[in-house]
């Protein structure tokens, strides 16, 4: 018997031991990689944003996502681009198809329209408007900025819903200084956008409400405030529309969002849109 296994065992004890010896040793490496940050642009773009170039950046751009401005080389001239920026609601979730309002309003433009429309998506959910900020600081994204014809933006949602964490009696005085550094870096996202492009269209999406009870009244005030003052700024501006969506939920709210609670569910992307469209089709014919 011992002489079998000398004989004949042995070298397949041997190879499965060289064959986990193996699967130990890629695991090790491939650990080493996810520490140092060296994640795949499969696995980054479940989040929108890929240390990658995207796919459909134009040509003159290197691998740093530096390029000339002045000169930027675009692939399918005669072709519309769209990007989308911001936050959950310019990504698109909740939406069970996965399109958004962006998405839903490139279909529509591409349907009515005779022109070919490229589309690019790069919000991040839970995005504030500071971190937008600091993602446009990237030259890959100005090169998109540059080549756009139209940029859906939505953020300042996750702004205003940091006063959930304080008492009511601190919310009054948090709302100004959270408002003044909003409008503050609003101000500089359109000042670099307008550097960029200075003719693009810029559609800009107005919050709607979770709940529009009486009971609710205080939360009810801060938002349409923070509406009010959005809307003032950005309908002040050349080339950008406000799209308000509050009275889009007003009455319907429950069909309208997703299963979360929060975002629209794919009719309430849709029924935003619509309105979208409605307003910005004259724009491109």
């Amino acid at each position: 018997m011992l002489k079998l296994i000398k004989n004949y065992l042995w070298p397949f004890f041997l190879i499965l031991f060289l064959i986990g010896s193996g699967f130990f040793v890629y695991g090790i490496i491939q650990s080493f990689q996810v520490v140092s940050g060296g994640v795949s642009a499969e696995d980054e773009g479940a989040n929108g944003i890929s240390t990658d170039l995207p796919d459909d950046v134009p040509d003159g751009i290197d691998e740093e996502g530096n390029g000339d401005p002045s000169e930027p080389d675009r692939e399918d001239s005669d072709s519309l681009r769209f990007i989308s920026l911001g936050d959950s609601l310019g990504r698109g979730t909740g939406d069970e198809e996965g399109l958004g309002f962006s998405g839903r309003t490139v279909q529509l433009l591409t349907e009515n329209l005779d022109e070919e429309i490229l589309y690019s998506n790069f919000a991040v959910d839970g995005f504030r408007s500071q971190q937008l900020g600091e993602l446009l600081e990237n030259s890959e994204f100005l090169q998109e900025i540059r080549n756009a014809d139209g940029v859906f933006l939505s953020i300042g949602g996750n702004d205003l819903r940091t006063l959930q964490n304080l008492s009511s009696e601190d919310q009054d005085d948090a709302y100004d200084m959270i408002e003044d550094v909003y409008l503050e870096t609003l101000e500089e996202t359109f000042t670099l956008l307008r550097s960029e492009n200075p003719d693009v269209l810029i559609v800009f999406l107005g919050l709607y409400h979770l709940d529009y009870s009486d009971e609710n009244s205080d939360e009810t005030e801060f938002l349409l405030r923070w509406n009010a003052t959005t809307g003032r700024f950005v309908s002040s501006r050349e080339n950008a529309v406000w799209i308000p969506t509050y009275d889009l939920f007003q009455f319907q709210l429950e069909d309208l969002l997703s299963f979360d609670g929060l975002h629209p569910n794919s009719r309430g992307y849709q029924k935003i849109a619509e309105r979208i469209f409605d307003v910005i089709s004259p724009f491109y014919q």
